[in-house]
């Protein structure tokens, strides 16, 4: 009778979990699809095609890369959220990914709870760039001018609600001043317009400013993110005037929470692996990024931190969307 009740209760184990071990030792069986929210050609289309080919070499597997522009990417990650939790369908996205809930509250999917982070791939700091004709050459030089001449300092952007408008806001903030943002229908008006010195400041890619600062046709004032950069090493970050301040780009890979944790460890596995050639690290560097390389848990924290940073950032500024 002992026998009988344990073999019993082995059997169901063996029952249940039988169809999850078989599913999962076979993955990838089947083409993967990354799910990208913005047109061809862009930063993350870009890096959804340089991993995309190099990871379907190394799963034996087709991966297609699939364009669903719309909503700041939301339309893709409902789309991701929408699809069978089986890991064969990825969201490649960058940080409005996590802001995106607090400009638009009424998203179709929960972003804090429905997407599982898979890679965090790459991170983008900005620098803070100023006109010439303002004079001031460092962060505690704009923060004294700012607390004197209150309300009299702007700050140029892209697009209300992007990361270069939020990283003047929470500097605002974090700082104690209040700068007027401007904002524009893309960066090259923004920077047209700083260039001219219709506009004081700016938080800028690295990329995109490097050549105006080494012509002296910008003075770069701080970088976002936690340390120095290699590119202008002699610039320092913000964080060493105000403790704690961040503000990066970022991009990352995500699928729907129901997938097997066994298989979204086989992702993140195979996404560093190719993260860590020398090919791929050389490609991100030369889209002005840097490379990262994390495990899911990782991510998922990071994620989680800046899903609530940008959020209170939203509302104490009463940030609206365009």
């Amino acid at each position: 009778m002992k026998f009988s009740r344990y073999s019993n209760a082995l059997l169901l184990c063996l029952f249940f979990c039988m169809p999850v071990a078989f599913a999962q030792s076979g993955f990838p069986n089947k083409p993967i699809k990354i799910l990208v929210g913005y047109p061809a050609g862009g930063p993350v289309d870009v890096l959804a095609r340089i991993y995309g080919m190099r990871l379907s070499k190394s799963i034996d597997q087709p991966v297609i890369v699939e364009n669903k522009p719309g909503a700041s990417g939301s339309m893709a990650a409902d789309q991701m959220v929408k699809s069978p939790g089986d890991g064969y369908t990825l969201l490649l996205a960058p940080v409005t990914i996590a802001i995106i809930s607090s400009l638009i509250p009424k998203l179709p999917y929960e972003t804090s709870t429905d997407l599982q982070a898979v890679a965090w791939i790459a991170s983008a700091p900005f620098v803070l760039v100023s006109h010439p004709k303002l004079g001031l050459k460092n962060i505690p030089e704009l923060i004294a001018y700012a607390k004197n001449h209150s309300g009299e300092i702007n700050f140029a952007s892209g697009s209300a609600g992007g990361i270069p408008h939020l990283a003047g806001e929470m500097f605002s903030t974090m700082a104690g001043i209040k700068m007027t943002h401007v904002p524009y229908k893309g960066a090259a008006p923004a920077t047209t317009d700083l260039l001219s010195g219709q506009v004081n400041l700016m938080f800028d890619s690295v990329v995109f400013a490097l050549p105006y600062i080494k012509s002296n046709r910008l003075i770069p004032l701080g970088v976002t993110g936690p340390k120095r950069l290699a590119l202008m090493s002699e610039v320092p970050s913000i964080s060493e005037y105000l403790h704690g301040y961040e503000a990066n780009g970022w991009y990352g890979f995500f699928t729907q929470k129901e997938v097997p944790k066994q298989i979204v460890q086989r992702l993140n596995q195979e996404i560093n692996q190719l993260s860590k050639t020398t090919e791929v690290d050389q490609l991100i560097k030369s889209n002005g990024l840097d490379p990262v390389v994390t495990t899911p848990v990782e991510f998922a924290a990071y994620f989680a931190s800046e899903i609530t940073k940008w959020r209170r950032t939203v509302r104490s500024s009463d940030i609206k969307a365009d």
